[in-house]
């Protein structure tokens, strides 16, 4: 017997925080999840591989998705082990400028600060960003040069999705992939260190 979840209508991190609750719970090694968002699809997509399941998605059109989920068990123990031990330093960036006062300089300082991130040893394992801080993984920012750098050090970049549907940029995505908050919260409290800017 196979689990249908349907989270048609439902937004972030809803059908991330039913997904994991299903895995944890049902008795069966197949569940059905639908959603009819593409940033739900991703985020639960990633979600299901970050724990180790395989997962095949079924594109109905009209942005309707069918996900297919086999559980893996032991894959998935492993994976939460590994999640719960490798702490890590996270930065959370939550505006497109680098402190208080005039907006042109908060601007130059935050490319100051991300390429000197680049520059600087130890290096964060993951770069977060939300609210209007996603401003800065899309499109015309001035910091895309830096954020390649970062991305090429293997630091994981992760903008909100939800704030990137506010502003009405997320297909203007040029860095790192759209997040949910159910991973921005594991990702703070899986931390050995934030450093929120």
């Amino acid at each position: 017997m196979v689990v249908e979840i349907d989270c048609r209508k439902q937004n972030c991190p809803v059908p991330v925080i039913n997904t994991k609750k299903a895995l944890e719970q049902a008795q069966e090694d197949e569940l059905m999840v639908i959603v009819d968002d593409v940033v739900n699809r991703d985020n639960v997509r990633r979600f299901v591989q970050s724990r180790g399941h395989d997962i095949k998605i079924e594109d109905r059109g009209e942005n309707l998705f069918y996900m297919h989920i086999t559980r893996n068990p032991e894959a998935a123990s492993k994976t939460e082990i590994a999640a719960s031990v490798a702490g890590g330093v996270v930065v959370f960036i939550t505006t497109d400028k680098l402190g208080e006062g005039d907006d042109m300089l908060g601007g130059i300082l935050m490319k100051a600060f991300l390429n000197t991130l680049h520059d600087s040893e130890p290096k964060p394992d993951k770069i977060i960003f939300i609210n209007n801080g996603v401003r800065l993984v899309v499109e015309g920012s001035d910091v895309l040069d830096s954020l390649a750098a970062l991305s090429g050090d293997g630091i994981e970049i992760v903008a909100c999705g939800t704030c990137l549907n506010y502003y009405n940029i997320i297909d203007k995505l040029k860095f790192g992939i759209t997040g949910n908050m159910y991973d921005i919260v594991n990702s703070l409290l899986e931390a050995g260190k934030i450093i929120k800017i």
